[in-house]
């Protein structure tokens, strides 16, 4: 989902947020409604896909709504540093919150894996995006991270969102 942002020119990069916004609710809504198409679906990708999603949309929906909307609404680099901070924060506070211990809840969410998501957020605030201020991009990381556990809207939507306003608007 990055190389296509890197890659294309401001015009383009929309068009093809848009055009993958579309294809992927045309298979979410196919998969839900179509008995067939969803069986196909299910035997092919139920091993990735999170219980509440089987009968729901996917987190990849939930993602393609992002992706179509911070490329219409924020510049390349912006929209670059919300998808690093979702594809590399989300997951590393997924590891710190199955596997460090003690694991403390809040909202079905732990203080481990957000110590994990802003530890890796701060790194790659630090390493990258010079031309972004070092304060709003780790007040995006902060904040996203805070949004992800206290938001009932699944955090491919919220985090690349708040953190693309926050890097617009601070």
């Amino acid at each position: 989902m990055i190389f296509p942002v890197l890659f294309l020119s401001d015009n383009y990069r929309i068009v093809f947020s848009i055009s993958f916004l579309i294809v992927v609710l045309l298979i979410d809504f196919l998969r839900l409604k179509n008995r067939n198409f969803g069986k196909l679906f299910l035997s092919i990708f139920r091993s990735i896909l999170k219980k509440n999603e089987i009968n729901d949309w996917t987190g990849a929906t939930y993602l393609a709504i992002s992706y179509a909307l911070i490329n219409i609404l924020f510049e390349k680099e912006i929209v670059i540093f919300s998808l690093i901070i979702l594809a590399i924060c989300d997951p590393i506070a997924a590891i710190f919150g199955t596997y460090i211990r003690p694991n403390i809840k809040i909202h079905r969410k732990s203080i481990n894996g957000l110590i994990g998501f802003y530890l890796s957020g701060i790194i790659l605030s630090l390493l990258f995006f010079d031309n972004i201020s070092l304060f709003s991009k780790i007040l995006a990381v902060l904040i996203s991270g805070i949004v992800e556990i206290f938001t009932p809207i699944d955090d491919n939507l919220s985090v690349p969102l708040t953190t693309a306003f926050i890097l617009k608007f601070i």
